[in-house]
């Protein structure tokens, strides 16, 4: 049993539609929720090249699966899955969830696991069912552009450097601090 259930955000489409990976990963918390996994869903993702807000979308695919709106909370702001963590942290320390369980697609799950652990969130992830594209070609893509994602994260969450981390800091502006 986990505290809480965290969404990680994906890609608006254009009308304020949810992707097919947005919707893969909602769905998939919404099973582990009726799992009894957690009681408590908190979504997270801001606004990106369509609007609204990532969360905001999560929200209303998830209340029209008949999810209870008191069960779901939002994180609208983050851009990024560092930021993600960093605000994410904050409201569950508000609400004192300890034990968090993290879901998004399974070549993001590495990179996320390290920037919420990075951030002091201690997390187990979930990899929603499915894959992230039809062709082979695109999906190749998608893992490598997270190889590429995870090695930076990686060099960003040196223990040096993770003291000093912030939402809006950048590796140059870490390493002078």
């Amino acid at each position: 049993m986990y505290d809480v259930i965290v969404v990680l955000g994906a890609a608006v489409w254009p009308g304020g539609q949810p992707s097919p990976a947005m919707r893969r990963r909602v769905l998939h918390a919404i099973a582990l929720l009726q799992q009894g996994y957690a009681q408590t869903l908190l979504l997270t993702g801001g606004i990106g090249k369509h609007p609204p807000a990532e969360a905001e979308v999560m929200q209303r695919l998830a209340l029209a699966q008949g999810v209870s709106g008191e069960r779901v909370l939002l994180e609208a702001q983050a851009t990024t899955t560092f930021e993600s963590a960093w605000r994410c942290r904050a409201i569950l320390e508000q609400h004192r969830y300890t034990r968090v369980l993290l879901v998004t697609d399974r070549y993001h799950l590495p990179r996320s696991l390290l920037a919420f652990r990075s951030c002091g969130i201690q997390t187990t992830g979930s990899a929603a069912p499915g894959k992230p594209a039809r062709r082979l070609w695109k999906r190749g893509y998608y893992y490598g552009r997270e190889s590429c994602a995870f090695l930076w994260y990686l060099v960003r969450t040196l223990p040096a450097r993770r003291r000093s981390w912030s939402p809006n800091s950048t590796a140059s502006t870490a390493r002078a601090r």
